[in-house]
This record gives C-alpha cells, structure tokens and sequence, in this order.
C-alpha cells in the first residue's frame, strides 16, 4: 500500500481540526474500548485545544494518534 503523507495533511487541513477529531472519537479512539482487561489505556490523542497546523498534519496521516492493538481489533 502507498501512502501519501503530503496527500493526508492536506486532507487533514481541507477538512479541519474539528471534523478530523469528530471522525477520530467515531471511531472510538481516546477512549477504553470497555472490554474488561486490566491495564488497558485509552490511547493517546492531542487535545483539541491545542491543536494547531503540526498538530493537525501529524494526526491527518497517523503520527499524532497512538491506539492500542485492542482499539484495531475492535
């Protein structure tokens, strides 16, 4: 698979901040996944606050969001 980094922040600033971090909480991302196992996080996510032009190109191609294996699983 190809993928474009240039082509993503770009998406990501056509798009904006706010609907880039509504289609990420869709997805469940920043929050437990509510199975029950001890020690699961809830991922690491910038706050929306602080999000500015890095920020948002980061997150538009995947460096700026850390998940756990369990959120791609489920």
């Amino acid at each position: 698979m190809i993928q474009s980094n240039p082509g993503f922040v770009e998406l990501g600033r056509r798009i904006g901040k706010e609907t880039l971090f509504k289609y990420i909480d869709k997805f469940g991302f920043g929050e437990k996944t509510g199975i029950d196992l001890n020690g699961e996080g809830s991922g690491i996510l910038f706050p929306l606050s602080k999000v500015g032009s890095v920020e948002l190109a980061t997150t538009a191609f995947g460096q700026g969001v850390s998940v756990t294996a369990l959120h791609l699983a489920v």
